[in-house]
């Protein structure tokens, strides 16, 4: 096995879910398996034990179990830090019981992609390479491993288990049928929840596949009204809503600006949900699932499974497929396509062709869905010396290098500083993965192949060279490129080089 093999082997039996909890300590971004997460909550009233480890806290009391806190602060040699209203509790399962470790703060949940694992320096933050699994790649960001086995030597095992039953005697229910409890964990059901306006609201964990910040957003025509438009996320195109009206969410301000999106499997396809910030992920046993209030409307109640009671707010537990339903479905999962996955066959029958529509200078142009594989917001480009004039440099795109192309230049229009609508638009051409920067992206649109027509010889548009088609469409022309012409083989080939490894096309 060589050793890239196995590296992949041991991130995924780190990493098994292939989804990690990323968390902040000292300014620095840490995960864990989603797996070993049972619940993440504010930081409560912890009780001190007399006589316990100087990294354990405490315990605390959560639902009726008696839980051991570890602060990962100490347990690191870390500097020691006042907790603040971001500061979370971790209850992980930790050699078979729940354990807390306290955290500075809960980023998000993530989505593994690259099962690569980077070797760690000696010290990360100062915390020792024992503690650390390794280090691997979401985006342009470096998650640490926590090597949760070595957390606890075999010692520190034993003080922790007779810490809790110490601490479970004192509270008189050191007598509980451990069998029963086990059961009662194992039915227990994991929600992420997060706020609307003034509200609280979760969606069952088991539908969520990852939850991220809010990325680049393209309208689309026709939707509706509360779809704001689609996002590309590998290699997908997926819808996203924002559910506060339907919801009729009570104390949104003017003001209001989500943060997140928790993507929520929704039949054969997944949709964006927008909120405004990630609370906590709860476990909850199925008696504390208590039904819709009968002060709702019969529309309102529909529209949750239930209702959890925390003692600061109530949380609605949502069911996306009642809120979304009727022809709203049809329309949304028609949104939610793969990028480069439809069968060509079926798209030979259909009578229209889907467009990405994007404008340089006063010109609008189009890619077929299926040519681009993402479409991101213009970050850091690295320059590369003696690089063909119309190349702007390589990205680092989820730890994959790839040449970017200024579209302009490579036109013959003049270049311009880019903006918050500047857009790369990320396809294979000859067999390289290559970004294109474009002034910025209108829509995502379904063109009928009959608007279609052979481009004039003389055209207005300084790409002309490159064009496949036009369509005419109500406001305009809208020019339709031959993507793989925008590369010569020779030009292709300097590029791989940029690359540093081909991808087929």
């Amino acid at each position: 096995m060589s050793v890239a093999e196995s590296q992949a082997k041991l991130a995924n039996d780190l990493v098994p879910s292939g989804q990690l909890v990323t968390f902040v300590l000292d300014g620095v971004e840490f995960g864990i398996d989603i797996d070993r997460v049972q619940e993440i909550t504010p930081r409560t009233d912890i009780c001190p034990v007399p006589g316990a480890p100087s990294f354990i806290l405490g315990v605390i009391n959560l639902r009726g179990m008696i839980i051991p806190v570890i602060d990962s602060r100490r347990r690191f040699h870390l500097p020691e830090a006042e907790p603040t209203t971001r500061t979370r509790i971790i209850v992980m399962s930790l050699a078979g019981e729940p354990t807390g470790l306290q955290v500075d703060a809960v980023s998000e949940v993530v989505k593994l992609d690259d099962f690569t694992l980077r070797e760690t320096p000696p010290l990360v933050a100062g915390i020792q390479a024992e503690y650390l699994a390794g280090m691997v790649t979401v985006g342009k960001r470096l998650i640490t491993l926590i090597h949760l086995a070595k957390l606890l030597d075999s010692s520190e095992f034993q003080e922790r288990d007779s810490l809790r039953a110490d601490a479970m005697a004192a509270a008189g229910v050191f007598g509980m049928d451990m069998e029963g409890r086990e059961e009662e964990i194992s039915e227990d059901r994991a929600f992420v929840t997060f706020s609307l306006g003034a509200e609280s609201f979760g969606i069952s964990l088991e539908q969520v596949e990852e939850i991220l910040e809010i990325p680049a957003v393209t309208k689309v025509p026709d939707a509706p009204d509360y779809v704001l438009g689609v996002i590309c996320l590998r290699e997908q195109v997926l819808p996203l809503v924002d559910l506060t009206a339907v919801l009729a969410v009570q104390g949104l301000s003017e003001a209001r600006k989500p943060e997140m999106v928790v993507l929520v499997s929704f039949g054969e396809t997944a949709i964006g949900v927008v909120v405004d910030r990630i609370q906590e992920i709860l476990r909850v046993t199925p008696d504390k699932l208590l039904p819709a209030p009968q002060t709702l409307s019969e529309t309102e109640a529909e529209h949750l499974e239930g209702v959890i009671l925390r003692e600061d707010r109530m949380v609605g537990l949502l069911n996306v497929m009642r809120i979304i339903t009727g022809d709203d479905q049809a329309k949304i999962s028609a949104l939610g396509q793969g990028l480069g996955l439809r069968d060509s066959k079926a798209l030979e029958v259909v009578d229209q062709e889907d467009l990405v529509v994007f404008q340089l200078g006063a010109e609008r142009y189009a890619m077929k869905l299926q040519e681009v594989r993402e479409i991101i917001m213009v970050g850091q480009i690295t320059p590369v010396p003696r690089a063909p004039q119309f190349v702007e440099g390589v990205l680092n795109l989820r730890g994959e290098v790839m040449p970017v192309v200024d579209l302009r230049t490579r036109f013959g229009l003049e270049r311009i500083e880019r903006n918050r609508l500047s857009r790369i638009l990320i396809c294979a051409i000859g067999g390289v993965y290559t970004g294109l920067v474009v002034d910025a992206v209108d829509e995502v649109r379904p063109v009928e192949r009959r608007a279609f027509e052979d481009p004039p010889r003389l055209s207005a548009a300084a790409g002309n060279r490159y064009i496949e088609k036009v369509a005419r469409v109500g406001e305009g022309m809208i020019f339709l490129l031959q993507v793989r012409d925008l590369l010569t083989d020779a030009e292709t080939q300097s590029l791989q080089g940029l690359q540093g490894a081909s991808r087929k096309g």
